[in-house]
């Protein structure tokens, strides 16, 4: 065994870590020096076997209580291979939901150039509605089917920028038309085209089930998409709709 030892400075010369990280190793158990007579720390060559093992777990995301664990109490006797397949996991995890976040940075600030400024529950509910496309894509696949959910979802950035631009613009002729009669013929124009857009991403399947749809399931999705409206302007919009279906009906839905 090679007793090579060497003084906190030296250490951190060969090691090519900072003497304060090495003091915060020390103190958070990480990796602890042995100290002479005297009191000075000293290091030996497993340390610096050690200090890599350290140095590679951190630049792989680990935290340093779990270094501590993995490298002085074997993280609970798992081997090495299964303490990186777990964090490649929590990586990917991550990774994930970071490159949602830019996705959703993307698109709101193309929203912001392209609309200006935004009411601030606009804006928010924009972004909850973002952050639940994933759940509203699979309560589509299941309930309506896989093709409507790849037709809404798995599609491209211009078309995505065009849904939510249509999203806003909804939002805004609702709670302007509410202010008036929920049959009259500006109403039913501005319902006639939102309803045919909607009824373009159906397939088959999806006509078939949404009809059978049970009620708990609808108010599901109602949790999964927010709209901003009050209830005046959701009372409007019901008897608009229900005004709407009874004189056109929905093309393709009996």
């Amino acid at each position: 065994m090679d007793n090579t030892t060497y003084t906190i400075g030296k250490f951190a010369e060969l090691s090519g870590i900072p003497v304060r990280t090495l003091h915060y190793y020390d103190e958070v158990g990480l990796l602890r020096p042995r100290r002479r007579a005297s009191g000075h720390r000293f290091y030996g060559s497993a340390d610096l076997i050690t200090l890599q093992k350290i140095v590679g777990l951190k630049s792989l995301g680990f935290s340093l209580e779990r270094i501590r664990k993995f490298i002085h109490h074997g993280e609970s006797d798992m081997s090495l291979a299964e303490t990186l397949r777990m964090q490649q996991q929590a990586m990917e995890a991550a990774r994930a939901e970071l490159d949602k976040s830019l996705e959703i940075l993307g698109r709101m600030t193309a929203i912001l150039q392209r609309e200006g400024e935004l009411a601030h529950d606009m804006l928010f509910l924009l972004i909850r509605n973002m952050l639940n496309e994933d759940k509203q894509r699979s309560w589509v696949a299941e309930h309506l089917s896989e093709q409507t959910a790849n037709a809404l979802f798995d599609i491209s950035p211009d078309a995505t920028a065009e849904l939510d631009r249509e999203v806003i613009a909804f939002a805004q002729a609702v709670k302007r038309l509410s202010a008036g009669a929920p049959d009259a013929a500006e109403a039913e124009e501005m319902l006639g085209f939102y309803v045919q857009r909607i009824l373009g991403y159906l397939d088959e399947k999806a006509i078939a089930n949404f009809t059978q749809i049970p009620e708990e399931q609808q108010e599901q999705l109602n949790q999964l998409v927010d709209m901003p409206f009050d209830e005046r302007e959701i009372a409007w919009l019901d008897e608009a709709l229900a005004h709407y279906v009874s004189k056109f009906g929905l093309h393709g839905i009996t």
